[in-house]
């Protein structure tokens, strides 16, 4: 699919928060293997960078993302992701949005 960074931030943000409505608080906890991270430990450095993000386009320090249950992630991540895009609305931040939706589309696939 094409169309703008803005737009391919905001559908694979949507992809994701689908993604783990889908999985479930259960399984958001539990690694696919006895390996891996689970679907929690893969969700949380992706809140940092976006945040991360947000805070860089508002030209403002970043912050550290608190940790909440596994259960509450799935707000979170709709909260940061539309901090960040509510945050480029003015600027020309296509690099930020571009390294997002990278982000969030290798999360999705992840997960």
């Amino acid at each position: 699919m094409t169309g703008s960074p803005r737009e391919r931030a905001e559908r694979e943000l949507g992809r994701v928060l689908t993604r783990l409505a889908a999985l479930g608080p259960t399984r958001l906890s539990r690694p696919a293997d006895d390996t891996g991270p689970s679907p929690a430990d893969r969700v949380r450095p992706v809140l940092q960078e976006l945040a991360d993000a947000a805070a860089t386009a508002e030209a403002r320090a970043p912050v550290v993302v608190p940790v909440l249950a596994d259960r509450a992630l799935g707000d979170q991540l709709s909260v940061l992701g539309r901090d960040l895009l509510d945050a480029t609305r003015t600027g020309d931040d296509a690099a930020l949005l571009e390294r997002a939706a990278d982000r969030l589309e290798a999360l999705r696939r992840a997960l």
